[in-house]
């Protein structure tokens, strides 16, 4: 017997991720799997939902991300001396 198919607001999620929500987060909400998750965003670009553009956009690390990441680092090295 096939699953049943899940229905999500494409608004809903829209509105989640201009919130800020990470793959993580998302998952947990509309409990979905990595590959529902990837499927869904395809789903959302080919409904002109989002653009592909904007999906990368939010997965793109800014440069003061990477820096922080790596005084964080740093920190925890010294900890451990």
């Amino acid at each position: 017997m096939p699953k049943p198919k899940l229905k999500i607001s494409a608004n809903e999620v829209l509105t989640d991720l201009r919130a800020g929500m990470d793959d993580e987060e998302l998952m947990a909400k509309y409990n979905l799997s990595f590959r529902q998750l990837q499927r869904l965003f395809r789903k959302m670009i080919q409904g002109g939902f989002m653009s592909p553009l904007q999906l990368a956009q939010r997965l793109c690390v800014t440069k003061s991300q990477v820096t922080d990441a790596i005084e964080m680092a740093e920190r925890a090295a010294k900890e451990l001396d």
